[in-house]
């Protein structure tokens, strides 16, 4: 009987404890899928400060929704690429960013990014306008394990009195 009982504990923990093992790991996985995206996003900045369209455009999902909320959302790549177009021109407007958070869902295959945005501008009479806001840009783990923009909006902070 003993030696019954002895087999029946081990058949039970080998079958939990890989399940348990997968259990423990899953937070950390997350912090790791966690800090690519932050990776992500800091590189998808840096696509935009060097002016590479193309660069930042392998950040950019298929299915896109840039301005999700705005009047004139950008839906998929290319309209992306056109509404972005002045970003990459040698005497546009910058915009930067950078991320404060950076966290994945339970699932390790969607995530987000909240921080804040500069953008620099001439305005019409010449004079550079700096405008400052947040952001929120969500990612998804593509079929690679690359990690690409799937939904990207913000606020701007509002003008000081």
């Amino acid at each position: 009987m003993p030696a019954r009982l002895l087999t029946i504990v081990l058949f039970i923990c080998t079958c939990t404890l890989p399940a348990g093992l997968a259990a423990a790991q899953a937070p950390a996985n997350r912090q790791a899928a966690a800090a690519e995206i932050r990776t992500a996003d800091e590189n998808f900045c840096q696509a935009t400060i060097d002016r590479d369209l193309d660069r930042f455009l392998t950040f950019v999902s298929e299915q896109a929704t840039f301005g999700g909320g705005s009047d004139e959302p950008q839906r998929g790549r290319d309209a992306v690429a056109k509404a972005w177009a002045p970003f990459f021109q040698p005497d546009g407007p910058t915009l930067t960013w950078k991320p404060i958070k950076s966290e994945v869902l339970v699932g390790g295959d969607v995530g987000y990014t909240v921080g804040n945005w500069e953008r620099r501008v001439k305005g019409k009479d010449g004079r550079l306008l700096v405008q400052h806001g947040q952001y929120l840009t969500v990612w998804k783990k593509q079929a690679d394990g690359k990690w690409q923009v799937i939904f990207d909006g913000g606020s701007e902070e509002p003008a000081k009195r």
